[in-house]
């Protein structure tokens, strides 16, 4: 059902188009007004999906009234009917529906219905497809924070009576020894017990990479990829001496991440 506002000064073309638009059982008129400035009253007190609007009316004609409606934050459609030829460009120009001429007729006003529907069908749908992804984006972020044990984008190793809390952006580089894992920051080295590929998990994928199957490096921190014979590399680092193997499969997608070619 698409909900109609007839906006009209002159009262016996208020008569007509209503009559014509009650005879299409898919609409419904929500109301009328003789000037622009009632009809945006009426658009932010009702759920209005389409203005009929004219253009020559007192206190605020319908391009000007077009123009405001296009700033509420719920915009409904619009379409002009007005014995105006000259005006269709610039209505056009304004994002109008469509730009009917007086006398009214009634398979005219059916197909500007249809191209209502139609709109309003297409939003419905990119709204619904909107919330999904942004749905699907927040369930992703609660279910990392909760599984990865993030805080604050903080990660958290735990030591001797305590656990401390190291930000991401500190972390330069991540190494396997044995069972357990190193990090390594500006300032100092935490054994930690977490394997290479739990970090793995636990790291932001946007910023740190796994070069290797012993190292995971914050790519903020890389400053030089140097060969290092038969398609492997070496990454060297800021603010560390480490240089950081990069096997020749984990290279390319390295290369491809970053658009090197």
């Amino acid at each position: 059902m698409i909900k109609v506002l007839i906006v009209d000064d002159d009262q016996r073309e208020r008569i007509v188009l209503r009559y014509v638009l009650e005879q299409l059982n898919d609409v419904e008129i929500v109301g009328e007004a003789v000037h622009g400035l009632e009809a945006l009253l009426l658009c932010q007190e009702k759920k209005v999906d389409l203005v009929f609007l004219d253009i020559t009316m007192p206190e605020m004609g319908g391009m000007e009234t077009a123009v405001k409606l296009k700033s509420l934050k719920d915009p409904p459609l619009f379409a002009f009917v007005t014995a105006k030829r000259e005006m269709a460009v610039e209505a056009y120009e304004l994002g109008a529906l469509d730009y009917i001429v007086k006398p009214i007729e009634q398979n005219r006003i059916r197909k500007t219905i249809d191209r209502a529907k139609y709109q309003i069908a297409h939003k419905d749908v990119i709204n619904e497809l909107v919330r999904n992804r942004l749905k699907e984006r927040i369930d992703f972020m609660l279910e990392r924070y909760k599984d990865h044990e993030v805080y604050a984008n903080k990660l958290p190793i735990r030591e001797k009576g305590k656990i401390t809390l190291i930000p991401q952006g500190d972390i330069i580089y991540c190494e396997s020894q044995g069972r357990k894992a190193y990090i390594f920051t500006k300032k100092q080295a935490y054994l930690s017990n977490y394997t290479l590929g739990e970090l793995e998990e636990k790291l932001d994928g946007a910023y740190f990479f796994r070069a290797h199957q012993a190292f995971i490096v914050n790519l903020n921190y890389v400053k030089e990829i140097v060969s290092f014979g038969e398609g492997s590399y070496v990454l060297k680092l800021e603010d560390s001496d480490k240089n950081i193997i990069l096997s020749r499969a984990r290279a390319k997608i390295l290369r491809q991440r970053m658009g090197i070619q």
